[in-house]
């Protein structure tokens, strides 16, 4: 594959593995905030409860945990088969852990997934993950109150890989809305998630 099909190849330098790994321990203590009373609350995501939102998130790390062995990626803007139950952790827990497994095999950064947007590797997908688990892991805690501490430099990170990507794919493709203007004195993270379509 020409590499000029690639999509949002990163080039900056940033160790996209670390970036991804500040984000996920920080998606499992928003996760970990959720109680039973949460799950059929209503989530930033248009229509979607935060039960869909969670089905979303551990659905779509165990697919791309299979995608990284080869296995076809499927479209999964919409909402996916329970897997929550009445606690999302332990289904969590296994999907991330598979994801890790999968992306920590040799070779994994330049395994080629073929996105519905295009063609992207690991490398960048890993960027990408980290830009969607984080503007997710604001959305589950928006709906428990669970306080999210994140780098400013994590954030700014996710941003570049938020520009790229919703300058070019259709922002509904990735639960995203059109961008809101951020309230005067937002933090980092509210910027990006008022980017995404957010109302912080």
């Amino acid at each position: 594959m020409n590499t000029a099909e690639l999509h949002f190849e990163p080039s900056d330098g940033v160790d996209e593995g670390a970036l991804l790994g500040e984000v996920v321990p920080r998606l499992a203590a928003a996760i970990a905030s959720v109680r039973p009373d949460d799950l059929a609350a209503p989530s930033p995501c248009e229509a979607w409860s935060t039960r869909d939102l969670l089905n979303h998130v551990i659905g779509g790390a165990a697919m791309f945990a299979e995608a990284f062995e080869g296995a076809p990626v499927r479209d999964i803007s919409g909402r996916l088969p329970d897997v929550v139950g009445d606690d999302p952790m332990p289904a969590f827990e296994r999907s991330a852990g598979a994801f890790g497994a999968a992306v920590g095999q040799p070779g994994a950064m330049d395994v080629v997934l073929e996105l519905p947007f295009g063609p992207m590797t690991g490398r960048a997908f890993l960027r990408f993950a980290a830009f969607d688990l984080l503007v997710h892991t604001w959305d589950i805690a928006s709906v428990t109150g669970h306080e999210v501490d994140v780098p400013d430099e994590v954030v700014a990170a996710a941003f570049t890989t938020a520009q790229q990507v919703l300058g070019t794919v259709p922002r509904s493709e990735l639960l995203c809305g059109e961008a809101v203007e951020a309230p005067e004195g937002s933090t980092p993270l509210e910027q990006l998630v008022a980017y995404a379509g957010r109302r912080p």
